[in-house]
């Protein structure tokens, strides 16, 4: 053959290609996103949680499951259905109980009304001499240090939110500070923190929005061995609470407060002749979990062996017990839709792509990465045959305009065009492939977020077995786990272009003759 015809060829091979690729873009369609995401975001899914009176979240499983049949795509296991299995532990919160108790071990005083983060899968009582240490808190900058001189092995520490600067300041509690506490506390070798609001707290419903959280319960994956339990428990309790247990040393949690905040300096002592004793109760229960896998077959006869991944959860957080239902547009609806678009982008495809495309909707992520943890261990094709996993989770919202810069510890709504992408950066040609893509969708990525990010989503479980990964994301928002992410503040342009971008790359993958380069394997 000449050179001529050949050069020919290969031209009419990529303008078939292309066109093909045109033409496939054309399905994905924000009509269609929104005909979707108004089912799966809807008020009757009662936010897509396990445990809720309506089962929304099997009900949206068997949207998925339907849509994919509808479509004539491939099970990916029997009946698309892949079972998780779970061990769901709830905390009883009738027979938790502390109890306060004097010299001579008898109870001076009882109650129900506490709560717990973490700790073991099993009933636990925690008992111990008390400590108080005002905000237990440990400024680097100042020296101030709540629990200087303070023995704490082996005691349960009581304090107070916040910090001496948030209290001058008049800023409310927030979660990090209040884990830091905990960590130091756990280093000095504590049994339990017991945390109460501090009496000038502009927030006292903090605690109560923490309640809501706790005692939800927890999921773990069935016979998982890598429950991490710290050994040291934090309790939350009332304001009462704590002035019931300084009642013996003649102080209040408001005195002490005015003291640290006059003097500027740590108003820490032991509780002479008081033992606290905390018994929490948990119940234990198997449930089963359903991820929903679907398979695009490739058409070349060795080629089909391996994979594009598409992964997106499509659980949320349930209802708020007081009417409100938390229906996740953005969170993870978006993302949940967006693959059904890009399936039936694929599956309408004369020619299939030379490798398979496998559709991955996982369960439980909101629970800690559940359903994408049980895929990765039990992959529709295994994962040293897994080219990449591309992962759309919150791909629905557009702030006005691009951010200048982006802070990782405050919101980061990418503008218009903006995108971010998680990137473990293990393949320098993957990279190459998106910033292609971006520009031809005129899509402006931003790669800022990776490090923060890299655990947060369900790519870190095919990123940890070293498999290459894209997180999309167009960013955080002011309605990020709130029950006001709805359906009227979606973007459904910029929702349609980040799918054309995620079926676009995948498209190029699936077809390129040489296996993608990995060129930083995770260890």
């Amino acid at each position: 053959m000449n050179t001529k015809l050949l050069f020919t060829l290969l031209c009419v091979a990529v303008s078939i290609v292309a066109v093909a690729q045109k033409n496939e873009l054309q399905t994905i369609t924000e009509n269609d996103l929104r005909a979707h995401l108004e089912f799966i975001a809807g008020d009757n899914m009662r936010g897509r949680d396990f445990f809720t009176e309506t089962p929304g979240l099997d009900l949206a499983a068997d949207y998925l499951k339907a849509q994919c049949a509808k479509m004539g795509l491939t099970p990916g296991v029997e009946g698309y259905f892949q079972n998780v299995e779970l061990q769901a532990i709830t905390p009883d919160p009738d027979q938790t109980v502390l109890s306060l108790k004097d010299a001579n071990g008898n109870k001076s005083y009882q109650t129900k009304d506490i709560f717990s983060l973490g700790g073991p899968p099993k009933n636990d009582t925690i008992s111990g001499e008390v400590v108080f240490a005002g905000y237990g808190w440990y400024n680097e900058d100042t020296k101030y240090n709540d629990t200087k001189d303070l023995d704490l092995k082996g005691k349960i520490v009581l304090v107070m939110t916040r910090t001496l600067e948030q209290a001058k300041e008049g800023s409310g509690p927030d979660m990090d500070t209040e884990m830091k506490k905990m960590s130091r506390a756990m280093m000095g070798g504590a049994k339990a923190v017991i945390l109460v609001n501090d009496p000038m707290n502009p927030n006292p419903e903090y605690i109560e929005s923490i309640r809501k959280y706790a005692t939800g319960g927890s999921l773990t994956l069935k016979g998982a061995k890598s429950l991490l339990i710290l050994p040291i428990r934090l309790i939350f309790g009332t304001e009462e609470l704590g002035n019931k247990m300084l009642e013996g040393s003649r102080k209040t949690l408001d005195g002490l407060q005015q003291e640290i905040i006059e003097s500027n300096s740590p108003k820490s002592f032991a509780i002479n002749n008081l033992t606290t004793e905390i018994n929490l109760v948990k119940s234990n229960e198997s449930i089963v979990g359903k991820n929903v896998i679907a398979v695009v077959e490739g058409s070349d006869p060795e080629l089909k062996k391996e994979c594009i991944v598409f992964t997106a959860h499509y659980d949320h957080l349930g209802t708020d017990g007081e009417g409100g239902i938390y229906n996740g547009a953005d969170d993870n609806g978006s993302g949940t839709v967006a693959l059904l678009e890009i399936a039936e982008a694929f599956q309408s495809m004369k020619k299939k792509p030379k490798r398979s495309i496998v559709f991955a909707w996982v369960t439980g992520e909101e629970k800690g990465l559940l359903g994408s943890d049980y895929y990765s261990q039990h992959p529709v094709i295994p994962m040293e045959n897994t080219l990449v996993d591309i992962n759309l989770d919150m791909i629905g919202r557009s702030a006005e305009t691009e951010l200048d810069s982006v802070d990782v510890n405050s919101k980061s709504l990418a503008g218009p065009n903006g995108m971010y992408i998680i990137s473990g950066r293990q393949s320098s040609e993957l990279l190459d492939i998106s910033d292609e893509v971006c520009e031809d969708l005129g899509l402006v990525p931003s790669d800022e977020l990776t490090k923060a990010f890299l655990t947060r989503s369900d790519y870190y479980h095919f990123y940890k077995n070293g498999v290459p990964i894209l997180g999309l994301s167009t960013g955080l928002h002011d309605d990020y786990h709130e029950i006001t992410d709805e359906l009227d503040k979606i973007d459904y342009h910029k929702m349609k272009r980040v799918t054309q971008y995620a079926f676009s790359v995948a498209y190029k993958l699936a077809n390129q003759t040489k296996r993608l380069v990995v060129d930083k394997p995770v260890k």
